[in-house]
């Protein structure tokens, strides 16, 4: 399987609401919210992006606290941090304004990508914190969930107006289908079995990749250039996302 990153309408989504930020109004609203459910693509996506354009990409924790969350934002930006707060603060400002200096030397962006951003979404200390470092900087800070997030900052107002773009991850429709399956797999399949994939995956990127490799199992097992779903009768395809049970070609396709 191909590590290749492939972009789907979820990722131009993305990449439009980032166009529209950066053209946005009221220069505090600079943060963006990406929700959808796991499994559709936006951790490899936000990755893949920060990677291009040497964003700062940071997982959030259950157990986080504001020092917590600014020691793992100074290591991601490579600096030794201080043990206090306000040390750190100050030298979070510092490293961002020379990193935000050199993305607009270069010609690129600059924002803060926090993963699993439910885990902070209801605290208030740590939202509050970002939000500081945004209001000394206005470099966008980009908050991706499961589907909590927009829900939760409503009981948080003032981060709330400073929302500037939600983008919602929705599951692949069959052109995005067939470009991902295609794109990732070294054996290409048919439209009848990208068909059957994106109707038993759910649109799911997560599951379209364990059909891919037993697709791709399958076609060099038998000397083939392209899967067709006939040709795979029989064989396991993946497991079912709420059963867990494995998925069979029906014999009678």
């Amino acid at each position: 399987m191909r590590s290749n990153f492939i972009q789907t309408k979820n990722t131009q989504r993305f990449l439009d609401g980032m166009g529209k930020l950066e053209k946005r109004g009221a220069s505090e609203a600079c943060f963006m919210v990406i929700d959808g459910k796991p499994g559709l693509g936006k951790t490899r996506t936000l990755n893949s992006w920060a990677t291009k354009n040497n964003c700062i990409f940071i997982r959030a924790k259950k157990q986080w606290t504001p020092n917590w969350m600014l020691s793992e934002l100074l290591d991601a930006l490579h600096i030794d941090p201080n043990h206090m707060f306000k040390k750190m603060f100050t030298q979070a400002i510092k490293a961002l304004d020379s990193r935000y200096v050199q993305a607009q030397r270069d010609g690129g962006n600059l924002a803060i990508i926090v993963d699993e951003a439910d885990h902070i979404s209801r605290k208030l200390d740590l939202l509050e914190t970002l939000r500081d470092l945004t209001d000394h900087l206005e470099i966008p800070v980009i908050l991706v969930g499961m589907g909590k997030v927009r829900d939760n900052l409503t009981k948080a107002p003032q981060i709330a107006s400073r929302v500037g773009q939600y983008v919602q991850f929705t599951p692949l429709d069959f052109d995005d289908c067939k470009l991902f399956i295609n794109g990732i797999s070294e054996i290409p399949a048919d439209d009848s079995l990208i068909g059957f994939t994106e109707k038993h995956s759910l649109g799911f990127s997560r599951e379209m990749k364990e059909a891919v490799v037993n697709i791709e199992k399958f076609g060099k097992r038998n000397g083939l250039e392209l899967v067709g779903l006939k040709d795979m009768r029989g064989e396991l395809l993946m497991n079912d996302r709420a059963t867990g049970k494995p998925i069979f070609i029906p014999e009678n396709v």
